[in-house]
């Protein structure tokens, strides 16, 4: 008997490990989900990735403006020979400059913008776009894992908080049999060792007690991290258990829905996409590249910035150019089956992801349907739990069994309440796993 307590306690003590924490005045769940997603560092970095992307993407569409540049210097020049520009009416240079040493004041500025580049800026820019979008994804099913763990945290909780309740429960009824045991000792009908039996299953039911209040402050510890709450704050955990919905859905229904709602699906569909346009980004070098200029230049053979009329040159100019990579034609092998394997890798990414929610989902959806006859069949099994209890402490009261019988009697029946609030919470976790797994979210 004393071994059998026990392990209901260490039992409770177990559920401890992965478990979390609320706030004063019950937190409902929606909370803790909600100051979770907006607290959890694990999401903040989750966030600066996607902001991340966002800046690759800009990259992107920044390269692809036209580039335009200006300059503005000053030079001091020597001379060795005389120079001259054009011919005026009266035979004379329209611009000289005699030798000897002078300065001059030059400017640019440039605009040019490649108007075909084999296909390469549209390629960049929907690559970039494509994984930025598949950072979304990645981002959205981090808070799915986060909403499932908080939820797990809480219902676990739960089931420590009212283990305990059931417990104490058990003790103060424990109290009101040892007294009875004491006066029925008195009276002769039972034996000391009998006393003795029932202060012995009370010392091991304060002793799982201790136990599962320990495994609760180190839970509610744990959820007040995962949550973001302050270590020091009180916090308090609303312990309100209703049944889990019926199966109301077929298993294809739910791999039907898993195989378009999960984030990491649709994430590599894009990721997939994004290597074909990569591959078309290889192969555009093997295109001539076609690209546009203009310019406007000014010289001027002074110091000062603003010359004199008829002393200074300036010009702009507009020009279209053509260009081909010759080494095109051999050297990018290696870089387009670099691109295929990617693409290939994709592919087999997403079909190695399928299969393994496919397990998923049926797993959950199995467990859930599990979990609701289980239900059941503890609920008949603590109806007849009661009726035994009853009918065992009434024939001990009569002196016709002795506390061995009722002890018994006693732990089937504190196992079946136990079994029952176990049932209710992994009922809702299976529940909620069921939903996870399809990609629609925790409700």
């Amino acid at each position: 008997m004393k071994k059998y307590i026990t392990a209901i306690g260490l039992s409770c003590l177990t559920l401890g490990t992965t478990l979390a924490q609320s706030a004063a005045t019950p937190m409902p769940l929606s909370q803790a989900i909600e100051m979770a997603l907006k607290n959890n560092k694990s999401l903040k970095l989750a966030d600066l990735r996607v902001q991340g992307a966002e800046a690759r993407a800009q990259e992107v569409k920044d390269r692809n403006l036209p580039q335009a540049s200006a300059s503005l210097s000053y030079s001091r020049f020597s001379l060795i020979t005389p120079f001259a520009f054009g011919e005026g009416e009266d035979g004379k240079p329209l611009f000289g400059l005699p030798a000897g040493g002078f300065s001059a004041t030059m400017g640019a500025v440039s605009i040019k913008k490649e108007l075909f580049a084999g296909f390469a800026e549209k390629s960049s820019q929907l690559s970039a776009d494509l994984l930025l979008r598949a950072s979304r994804l990645d981002a959205q099913r981090n808070r799915q894992e986060l909403t499932y763990t908080v939820t797990d945290a809480y219902y676990n909780i739960v089931k420590l908080m009212r283990s305990a309740e059931i417990i104490n429960q058990n003790i103060k009824q424990f109290d009101e049999r040892e007294r009875d045991a004491r006066n029925l000792e008195k009276e002769g009908v039972i034996l000391p060792n009998e006393v003795l039996k029932i202060q012995l299953q009370k010392n091991n039911l304060q002793l799982s007690r201790l136990q599962v209040e320990k495994a609760r402050q180190t839970a509610l510890f744990n959820f007040g991290l995962l949550v973001g709450l302050d270590e020091n704050a009180t916090i308090s955990i609303d312990t309100t258990l209703t049944n889990a919905p019926a199966v109301v859905e077929s298993l294809n229904s739910f791999l039907g829905q898993a195989l378009q709602q999960r984030p990491e699906l649709q994430a590599n569909a894009l990721r997939q996409q994004s290597a074909d346009a990569q591959l078309r980004l290889v192969k555009s070098a093997k295109y001539p590249h076609v690209g546009l200029s203009a310019g406007y230049n000014y010289i001027n053979p002074a110091a000062s910035l603003i010359p004199e009329p008829n002393a200074f040159i300036n010009a702009w100019n507009i020009g279209l150019g053509v260009s081909y990579n010759i080494g095109s034609l051999y050297n990018l092998k290696g870089r387009i089956n670099s691109a295929k394997v990617a693409i290939n890798e994709s592919i087999t990414q997403g079909q190695q992801q399928a299969d393994q929610i496919r397990t998923e989902v049926v797993s959950a959806y199995h467990n859930y349907e599990l979990a609701l006859e289980q239900q059941k069949v503890i609920q008949i099994a603590l109806t007849q739990a009661e009726e035994n209890y009853r009918l065992t402490e009434s024939r001990f009261r009569n002196g016709l069994v002795g506390s061995t019988e009722l002890l018994d009697a006693n732990s089937f029946l504190l196992q079946a309440k136990l079994n029952l609030i176990n049932s209710k919470v992994d009922g809702q976790l299976a529940y909620q796993r069921l939903l996870k797994a399809t990609g629609g979210g925790v409700k």
